[in-house]
């Protein structure tokens, strides 16, 4: 999965991170940390395109499929948090490069994987790399530039990683039409190779900080609680029903948030997720907006694709340019929507945006055996770019401003993690979709498209959750 607005969603921790002390503004910095960063969100867009491929070559279950994708979320919605920590303690740069080898590792298992257990072995090994890369390259570029210019440092970051992530696919699509999907991940040792090698030339070598806690029972919990959650969804999704291991794996999920609770709530502060962020209402109106909103967005990115080759039978290469507008719309419209916001007050962009993206999935239900891209497909992604458009950049501001300037960081942190949670399990729904074929394929997407108009709903409802009041600009920390 990959996409301008989460980019935007992550742009905040590089927001929030102060100006390290000696340090000048350097393009080298930004060069190596946005080459970093592109490898967050070319893996999901690459995948999304070769899902169908992939299941193909390799007789993949629906089951399989699902698991495809949730190998990488789960990692990233789990340990994204507790990855900036790490950076802290054994230093950010050190961090960041280890993350970036971990990530070549697993595109290396991918790309000669015999059977699933390496291919799956492989995409986790990918997410843990995304979540250490996320928040420390993040961190490294924040702390690189003084507050007058991190703001335009950070936008040449977005827009490297959009332009990446969004001529990405139509790569893949055409090499998957012309080769094979496995070349798709070796396309991506290059750019390894290359952000090791400028990373560690261009970065200047931060210090370890020694006293930094790391919440290793906050981690562990919440991918036992978010794992053992998918895997139960996902199966009761396949078709498996209410079986013995369902409900185990479901209680055991249940099990891992509840003690997750008790843990951050005994850590107070020291914890990963601090239990005082969330007596704002609206921190919790705003993660609570994001999951809801997240969910629908991808599954529009994961099915749109895979309808369109198993099902319109279009070739791979249509499919991978398909999203190309939302990338371009999302990185135009956006920066407008700070406008908007300064007109009417926090709550309405949010509102209409989740709302436009409700109607992008209604329309999405002209999708059918003949459609073209132009008449039945266009229409519904042009939806969702306006709709997202609207929504993330004033997300973004509203949770950086909801809180103390020195909980900035950790605010961001976790409605990143809250988003790729909400992919996560929106993935764990998609069973009886990815098993179909023919008209039934259609039928099924038709279904998912009206539960995630369903979703968009509600995340418009949890608009009414966030504290009224006008909009406020967020200001970086120097």
């Amino acid at each position: 999965m990959s996409s301008a607005s989460l980019i935007l969603t992550d742009c905040g921790l590089a927001l929030a991170e102060p100006k390290a002390v000696g340090a000048h503004g350097s393009t080298k910095v930004l060069a190596a940390s946005a080459l970093g960063g592109c490898l967050v969100f070319v893996s999901g867009a690459v995948v999304t395109v070769a899902l169908a491929a992939i299941g193909r070559d390799m007789r993949l279950s629906p089951l399989d499929l699902q698991w495809v994708m949730n190998a990488e979320l789960l990692p990233l919605a789990a340990l994204t948090l507790g990855a900036g920590a790490l950076g802290d303690r054994f230093g950010q740069k050190r961090v960041f490069l280890a993350g970036i080898a971990l990530y070549g590792l697993g595109a290396t298992a991918i790309a000669f994987a015999p059977s699933f257990a390496p291919l799956i072995g492989g995409r986790f090994l990918q997410g843990v790399g995304e979540a250490v890369i996320l928040p420390n390259g993040l961190s490294v570029l924040g702390r690189a530039f003084p507050a007058d210019k991190k703001a335009r440092a950070i936008g040449i970051w977005s827009a490297v990683a959009a332009v990446t992530s969004g001529i990405t696919p139509a790569i893949a699509g055409a090499i998957i039409d012309h080769g094979s999907w496995q070349t798709t991940f070796l396309m991506l040792l290059p750019i390894v190779a290359s952000a090791l090698a400028f990373g560690t030339a261009w970065i200047p070598k931060d210090s370890p900080t020694s006293y930094v806690r790391i919440d290793v029972y906050g981690a562990v919990l919440s991918t036992v609680g978010l794992g053992s959650l998918g895997a139960g969804l996902t199966s009761l999704t396949n078709g498996s029903g209410p079986t013995l291991w369902v409900l185990i794996t479901l209680i055991v999920g249940l099990g891992g948030l509840a003690g997750l609770i008790v843990t951050q709530r005994r850590l107070g502060e020291n914890a990963m997720l601090p239990p005082s962020l969330f007596a704002s209402r609206s921190i919790v109106g705003a993660n609570l907006f994001t999951a809801l909103l997240y969910g629908p967005f991808t599954v529009m990115l994961t099915l749109i694709p895979f309808v369109m080759i198993r099902g319109a039978h279009l070739p791979t290469l249509v499919a991978g340019l398909a999203f190309i507008p939302l990338q371009v719309l999302i990185t135009v419209v956006s920066p407008l929507a700070g406008m908007l916001c300064r007109r009417f007050g926090r709550r309405l962009p949010l509102f209409a945006g989740s709302a436009v993206v409700a109607l992008g999935c209604i329309v999405a239900l002209r999708i059918g055996p003949n459609a073209t891209y132009w008449e039945d497909i266009f229409p519904s992604i042009l939806l969702l770019a306006l709709g997202m458009s609207l929504a993330i950049a004033p997300l973004t501001t509203l949770v950086l401003t909801s809180v103390e300037s020195d909980r900035v960081g950790t605010v961001s942190g976790v409605n990143s993690a809250v988003s790729r949670a909400g992919s996560l399990f929106a993935i764990a729904l998609l069973g009886g979709v990815l098993q179909q074929g023919g008209p039934q394929l259609f039928w099924g997407f038709h279904m998912a498209m009206i539960v995630a108009a369903v979703a968009c709903v509600l995340a418009t409802l949890a608009v009414f959750i966030i504290e009224p009041g006008p909009h406020v600009d967020f200001i970086p920390r120097d």
